[in-house]
């Protein structure tokens, strides 16, 4: 699995929203840390890079968001080509 993917991530704490934020804010600030391509949208965070690669973060951000949170719902989606690459920009590009 060594193309990249695009990954769509969506931390959803279980709370009110003045405890509910401040975890997305640290999944943010631990996507920004590891120094992949990502966007955030207002609904969830577009990571982009290889399986492996992105796995290992989305298990990071889930062990990151459980710890501070009762309950917890994750909604990921995946976008991969076989036997080649997923580009956001090849996406995005000709809408803007």
């Amino acid at each position: 699995m060594k193309h990249q993917i695009n990954l769509g991530i969506q931390i959803i704490p279980i709370t009110t929203a003045d405890k509910g934020y401040p975890v997305i804010d640290e999944c943010i600030a631990l996507i920004k840390a590891a120094k992949i391509p990502f966007t955030v949208t207002a609904f969830e965070t577009i990571l982009e890079g290889s399986y492996h690669e992105i796995m290992t973060l989305v298990n990071e951000i889930y062990a990151l968001a459980i710890a501070h949170s009762d309950e917890l719902v994750v909604n990921i989606r995946i976008h991969a080509k076989h036997g080649k690459d997923v580009c956001m920009k090849e996406k995005i590009e000709p809408h803007n």
